[in-house]
């Protein structure tokens, strides 16, 4: 600032006065904002790994951290002082998949930035195995299962694969042993499942990040099968050769509770006896009751049967005919 003083009086002014200056103070000023350069405001798949790096200001002495994943938000970092630095690593790793918000606020002994804007990035989303899946056929807990059954199991979206291991105990793997089936819901089981059995079924989706884990095991009872019907033949020839010298009724053995009786053309009862067993206790064609035949060795011939047996029994027949032939 130049400055010249001229005194005066009624004869005049004064003369050849010098002109003198001076110059003013520089004010202090708070320092200008700054801004990320890593990751980059807007950046994406950023790593959840990542430091905060920004452009240092000139006249600033320190920064002041905001961090949140919200805007203007404060869970990560609630205007932390981080010194004179331009990186800052975080204590942790940020959250997969989010959008993190940021605002660096430069200082120094004249104050803080001011209007700042507030930047932001988003995470990567981290690579993982897929979910479990469940059977759909049979289903948990199913029971009267037919043994011939396939397996069927939910799609899991991100799976690539799925291994199978199968048996008949908890945790067993007698039928099949982790075995890779490949990008598929369904499998058809090399040989019948056995009857009557609770098969115990684990499913491992897998993909090129691993295997899902915790996935539960499932089971189901298969179905007890029918006993196949015996057919007798319904005829003997007791003449003592050794060779079908007594009825043989087939099957009668496994129903030990058993009454057979064994009548003539006339109805009247030549024969009786109880637990039937195709060995000791069987008809030779020898009568053990009165008839009008007579007791004794029976003549060839048609005779009628009658079968009571108490409990289950896989017999054709229970009434009919036999035919002696000697």
């Amino acid at each position: 600032v130049f400055v010249t003083i001229t005194p005066y009086n009624a004869d005049g002014d004064a003369t050849g006065c010098s002109e003198e200056s001076f110059t003013t103070e520089t004010l202090p000023t708070p320092p200008n904002c700054t801004s990320l350069i890593n990751p980059l405001n807007g950046a994406t798949d950023v790593l959840i790994t990542t430091d905060l790096s920004w452009n240092t200001v000139t006249n600033s002495t320190g920064y002041r951290l905001t961090v949140g994943t919200t805007s203007s938000g404060n869970d990560i970092l609630d205007n932390v002082d981080v010194g004179d630095v331009s990186t800052y690593d975080f204590a942790s790793d940020l959250t997969e998949n989010t959008e993190i918000f940021v605002t660096i606020t430069a200082y120094n002994t004249d104050g803080d930035a001011t209007g700042c804007s507030e930047e932001s990035f988003t995470t990567e989303t981290l690579p993982t195995p897929p979910n479990c899946t469940s059977l759909t056929n049979p289903v948990n807990g199913a029971t009267d299962v037919a043994i011939t059954t396939d397996l069927s199991w939910n799609t899991v979206t991100d799976a690539s694969g799925y291994r199978l291991t199968v048996g008949t105990t908890f945790g067993g793997n007698d039928i099949l042993d982790n075995v890779d089936v490949g990008d598929i819901s369904t499998y058809d089981l090399a040989s019948d499942l056995p009857e009557n059995t609770e098969i115990f079924v684990t499913i491992t989706p897998y993909n090129v990040d691993g295997d899902a884990t915790g996935c539960s095991e499932e089971s189901f009872i298969t179905e007890t099968l029918p006993i196949p019907l015996a057919e007798s033949k319904y005829g003997f020839s007791p003449n003592g050769d050794g060779i079908n010298d007594f009825w043989e009724i087939v099957g009668i053995e496994n129903s030990p509770n058993n009454t057979v009786n064994i009548y003539n053309r006339w109805g009247d009862l030549v024969f009786t006896i109880s637990n039937y067993n195709n060995t000791s206790n069987v008809f030779k064609g020898v009568a053990n009751r009165m008839s009008k035949s007579g007791a004794g060795n029976l003549p060839s011939g048609t005779y009628f049967f009658d079968i009571k047996i108490s409990g289950t029994h896989n017999l054709k027949k229970l009434k009919g005919f036999v035919v002696i032939k000697r």
